[in-house]
């Protein structure tokens, strides 16, 4: 009899040990939703005191006079049943420290109460104690599981009030059997079969209330992945659109900093494009003479050529810019032909401003982006420089463009000599539309930092050694 009861706890406890290993696997997932620790506790708990309580009963012989192995066993439920309360609790209500230090000295005192019940009182005496304090709990339990499931009418947790209750009423017929047994009982085999029935029957609904409740956790974890997923989608769709705003912007930005250079590149093509003309029209001229100068002839020829590539480079330049080659893993472009073909666009209203750009760039720097992006940058930077000299008095207008090179990093430092950008402003010049003369629209330097930052390196404003403006690009070095 003795064996088999025994045996019958360690099944309880080798089910509900299997449950907590199943937890304890998904704890090492990546899953937001994580058990409660006051029921992890709990679990925890009722595992220990179910293995104990069986030991316990392998080791006794006379009831009335059980091993101290059985005060640990029963403290162990009472703790449980406290911590699977707290579970409850918890979602309605802040855990203060207070509470905690109170009902871990609650535990406490019925482990003391218990072991000198254990060493004075009867095995009756013992049980009426055990069962009656579990009762109280267990309505807590069951009360703060009602207001919990009014707000998430969860169909598992509706489980677990079914089974507390089924467990709630296995407790009351336990001392009807006791109170109706009149001599003391001293062996397993005296045991009321009605009350070994009973307590099998309380300890799965016990059993039957962890498994709700890890349904319970499953049915949330099931939620938070749809959640998940669904925000996922959301989070990628919020990506795309925001790809195609960067696309709209640095469209809007092209179209703007073009939009202030046209004359300037108007001017620049037509330049070439007068120059071929007029030596077109020599060349006719001197082709239908009579004695016809061959060298001239060949330098004619020469000169439109150099015009017409003078020209193409022109366009060249002006197509980089609207591209729409935004590579993940972009070309290196050297730092001094994007300047310098930046320049070129710029130079007749540079000219017009006068302001001259004097660059000093070692030719082996090179920027890991595209020809088109590249000039993006220089083109916002050069002509916010050109911009501020309007409210300038300074009679000799210069943007320096100076680069230098190290083992762990490449730096590239734009400055001026013009009026500056206030402290206040600084703070704000690479936002969204911050808007004033120095940033144009409020979109250049957003896109400048953008870009730049897409391909890992940094942008930063400081004050230039001449009193104007700097803007210093920094890239990590690479092979």
């Amino acid at each position: 009899m003795k064996v088999l009861l025994a045996l019958n706890f360690f099944i309880f406890a080798a089910i509900q040990l299997g449950l907590l290993f199943g937890i304890l696997h998904y704890l090492q997932g990546e899953s937001k939703s994580k058990p409660n620790p006051y029921w992890l506790g709990a679990l925890i708990s009722n595992v220990i005191g179910l293995g104990l309580f069986a030991i316990g009963i392998l080791l006794t012989d006379d009831i009335q006079k059980v091993p101290p192995i059985f005060t640990l066993a029963n403290t162990l439920f009472y703790a449980a049943a406290i911590l699977q309360g707290l579970f409850f609790y918890s979602f309605n209500h802040p855990v203060s420290k207070s509470l905690k230090w109170a009902l871990g000295i609650s535990i406490i005192c019925y482990g003391i109460f218990f072991e000198y019940l254990r060493l004075h009182w009867t095995f009756e005496a013992r049980t009426v104690f055990a069962v009656s304090t579990y009762a109280i709990i267990l309505a807590w339990q069951i009360r703060e599981a009602r207001i919990v499931n009014r707000g998430l009418a969860l169909q598992q947790l509706r489980y677990f009030q079914y089974a507390a209750i089924g467990e709630a009423l296995f407790l009351a017929p336990r001392l009807v059997v006791l109170f109706e047994t009149n001599l003391p009982i001293r062996s397993m085999e005296q045991l009321p079969q009605l009350l070994i029935i009973f307590t099998f029957g309380q300890i799965l609904m016990n059993t039957l209330s962890f498994i709700a409740i890890w349904g319970y956790w499953s049915e949330k974890l099931a939620i938070d992945s749809r959640q998940t997923e669904f925000q996922n989608m959301t989070f990628k769709k919020l990506l795309d659109e925001r790809e195609t705003l960067i696309s709209s912007l640095l469209k809007a930005n092209k179209s703007n900093t073009t939009g202030a250079l046209t004359a300037s590149i108007a001017h620049e093509i037509n330049q070439p494009l007068g120059a071929i003309q007029i030596n077109s029209e020599y060349l006719q001229k001197k082709i239908s003479e009579e004695a016809v100068d061959r060298d001239l002839i060949k330098r004619l020829a020469d000169d439109i050529a150099k015009d017409n590539m003078r020209a193409a480079r022109i366009i060249r330049t002006l197509k980089a810019i609207f591209s729409e080659k935004y590579d993940v893993f972009p070309e290196k472009v050297s730092a001094v032909e994007t300047i310098e073909s930046v320049i070129l666009l710029s130079k007749s209203d540079l000219s017009e401003k006068h302001v001259r750009v004097e660059v000093e760039i070692p030719n082996s720097i090179s920027m890991p982006m595209s020809f088109g992006e590249a000039q993006q940058i220089f083109l916002n930077l050069i002509n916010n420089a050109a911009q501020a000299f309007q409210a300038s008095t300074q009679s000799e207008r210069v943007i320096w463009i100076r680069g230098m090179e190290d083992i762990n990093q490449i730096k590239i430092r734009c400055e001026d000599n013009g009026p500056g950008v206030s402290s206040e402003r600084a703070q704000h010049l690479f936002d969204l539309f911050s808007g004033s003369k120095r940033e144009g629209m409020g979109l250049g330097l957003w896109l400048c930092e953008y870009i730049i930052s897409r391909h890992g390196g940094k942008i930063r404003f400081d004050s230039a050694y001449q009193g104007g403006a700097a803007f210093e690009i920094t890239f990590p070095k690479t092979e």
